[in-house]
């Protein structure tokens, strides 16, 4: 499925859900009071060392992989 695909589907999606009103309806207040609960519960995700310099690599050799397909005019998944 093309990225143009996915978006069409993924946006009618979302449109659906706020005819519904089943989509989340975030204020800056509420979305901050939502991040803070893990943390405040202890079952936020705690990084060690090796895996934020894991995640990092992971993060910047993708973005490397799309800016050198963007360069070349090809497709780049992943």
């Amino acid at each position: 499925m093309s990225a143009e695909d996915r978006k069409r589907l993924g946006s009618k999606g979302g449109r659906t859900a706020h005819e519904r009103g089943t989509a989340n309806k975030f204020t800056p207040e509420s979305a901050s009071v939502a991040g803070r609960r893990p943390h405040e519960n202890g079952t936020a995700h705690k990084w060690t060392s090796e895996e934020a310099r894991d995640a990092g690599r992971k993060g910047g050799s993708a973005l490397r992989r799309r800016r050198a397909a963007a360069a070349t005019g090809g497709s780049a998944t992943s």
